[in-house]
């Protein structure tokens, strides 16, 4: 029996799904607290124009990956490929981001004359329809999260990526590194309220945090009953430093042990802010070491 590593999809697959999933869980949480928490309408205005680059940017590696016209053909329009519905939601998540986000520019001052020069009855019904839009690129936010680990885990062909653990344990990735990436920019913000958003995305982050380790856990001992393919590509990852030890250990454990010490023990301080930073930047990282060292585990089982 053989093994031979997938050449299909390399880094720049793993940048569209990294950033397609923080683009996504971005949108989303920051939505929500906005409908239902309120929060600095500066700082979400920066969240939701950074997840739209960040959807933008793996939008362009993925079309990059596909600039075989025949397979991206294929792919755009058959209802079967799970890139053809990718597409639908990705471009609904624009839709609505634009809906959304253009209402909030106007708390910049720079910006106001700008978004007053749009026609009144069309800003009349962005901010008519800014709730909705909110909701409406949330879910989207959510399905192009969830998406980016059904796109691969639909490949029967290597079977460490065909299981449903696999989109489940992607979909926590990205709303954490969304978690991470807000609490990140509320660091900088000034408004007072600022600290207890900040505290709230500490706590979301640390539980998706846990419940990420909790799925790989699951995943990885799944693997090893799964056919000898899937427990081959686990090993690889095993033996992989960067996999073990920038992932596991630089992007979920020290993270995890620095959100914990600021929920329970750090009293909101200029040197908590840097440990929150800190702990913001190491997650976003491992969300890509993730992904990419997942998509380098790949193999194709032959049995000769």
């Amino acid at each position: 029996m053989s093994f031979v590593h997938q050449d299909v999809w390399h880094w720049q697959i793993a940048a569209y799904l990294f950033l397609g999933g923080l683009g996504g869980a971005t949108f989303a949480i920051g939505a929500m607290m906005h409908l239902f928490e309120g929060c600095d309408r500066k700082v979400l205005s920066i969240a939701i124009l950074s997840a739209v680059g960040f959807m933008g940017i793996g939008t362009i590696f993925l079309l990059a990956d596909m600039l075989q016209p025949m397979k991206a053909i294929y792919a755009l329009t058959n209802p079967s490929s799970w890139i053809f519905w990718g597409v639908i939601f990705i471009n609904v998540y624009f839709i609505a981001a634009i809906v959304y986000v253009i209402p909030l520019l106007e708390s910049w001052p720079k910006l106001k004359p700008i978004i007053k020069k749009i026609p009144e009855p069309i800003l009349g019904l962005m901010e008519k329809f800014n709730r909705a839009a909110a909701l409406g690129g949330a879910t989207s936010g959510f399905l192009v999260a969830i998406y980016t680990g059904l796109l691969i885990s639909a490949a029967p062909a290597i079977s460490f990526w065909n299981t449903p653990a696999l989109p489940l344990l992607f979909v926590i990735s990205a709303f954490s590194t969304g978690a991470a990436f807000l609490l990140l920019l509320s660091t900088f913000s000034k408004e007072e309220k600022s600290h207890e958003i900040a505290s709230k995305l500490e706590q979301l982050d640390a539980g998706l945090i846990v419940t990420e380790l909790i799925i790989l856990g699951a995943y990885f001992n799944f693997a090893f009953f799964l056919p000898t393919g899937a427990r081959e590509s686990a090993a690889i990852l095993f033996d992989t430093p960067m996999f073990v030890i920038g992932f596991l250990v630089m992007g979920l454990i020290i993270p995890l042990m620095i959100e914990t010490y600021s929920i329970f023990f750090a009293k909101k301080s200029h040197g908590s802010a840097k440990l929150l930073l800190t702990a913001s930047v190491l997650v976003l990282t491992g969300g890509f070491l993730l992904r990419y060292y997942v998509l380098h585990a790949g193999l194709y089982q032959y049995p000769w």
